[in-house]
């Protein structure tokens, strides 16, 4: 090979497409099981995300305020998104405020089970060097569904399991995307939804809400992998991913 023609491991950044040599055989991950796997949430970015700050280690590039990102592979959509719902859930989810290590701690199904955990932990009570409480509970409702590829075909597109971890202010159109289905009325998946970011005006200034608009009815292959997703959820096999906390999770400071 001529001098400068090589390319070093290093450089290579990897395929577009995966080759016709490959196998299909999933070789590796045989022990793997649906335990092992979580599932992604869909968060927004918010003014103050580390996903914006470069030096952050959960910086990534091109992310903007108002931007849907995904959890766990980092992928950010600038546009509107299609969501398929599939399972409810309230939670009252306890975190470590971000000033002392941050991080979450547990979910609960009821604010009783919460409050007992939170009264028994060894920072029970402490506060942060601005006074603030070092461990909180959180009303979460947790919309698990199938985000939608846009690009992919209508009949059968692409679709990826992630969840709506929706607190405070994002309560609200939780509550309006429960009482739709409910309205329409049939299992929880039948319709396909579409998802955006708004700006909306808070006492601290302007932060990103969730929108939700009701489309029409879904394909069958939709609504029959939007099945398997609640069987799987519901028997507690599958799990939403539970990620450092983030700037849209305390946002309520801007209610």
């Amino acid at each position: 090979m001529a001098k400068g023609k090589a390319v070093s491991v290093a450089a290579q950044t990897g395929l577009a497409e995966r080759p016709d040599w490959m196998s299909d055989s999933a070789r590796g991950s045989e022990e793997v099981g649906i335990n092992d796997l979580t599932i992604p949430r869909l968060s927004i970015i918010q003014a103050l995300s580390p996903q914006r700050k470069k030096n952050a280690a959960e910086y990534i590039e091109g992310a903007e305020e108002g931007m849907l990102f995904n959890t766990v592979t980092n992928r950010i959509y600038a546009d509107p998104v299609l969501f398929v719902p599939v399972y409810y859930r309230m939670e009252y989810v306890v975190w470590r405020h971000r000033d002392a290590g941050g991080g979450f701690l547990g979910a609960f199904s009821s604010p009783e089970e919460a409050a007992a955990f939170v009264a028994n932990h060894p920072q029970a009570g402490t506060t942060t060097e601005k006074g603030e409480p070092v461990l909180e509970v959180q009303d979460t409702a947790q919309q698990f569904g199938l985000l939608l590829d846009p690009d992919s075909s209508a009949e059968n597109p692409s679709a990826t399991e992630v969840v709506l971890s929706m607190a405070r202010a994002a309560l609200k159109p939780s509550r309006q995307l429960n009482s739709m289905i409910r309205i329409a009325e049939g299992d929880r998946w039948e319709r396909l939804y579409r998802l955006s970011a708004v700006s909306v005006d808070g006492p601290r200034g302007e932060y990103y809400n969730w929108k939700v608009e009701q489309l029409g009815f879904v394909s069958e292959s939709v609504f029959k992998r939007a099945e398997q997703l609640y069987e799987a959820v519901k028997s507690g096999q599958r799990d939403v991913e539970r990620g450092p906390i983030t700037t849209e999770e305390v946002e309520d400071e801007n209610m």
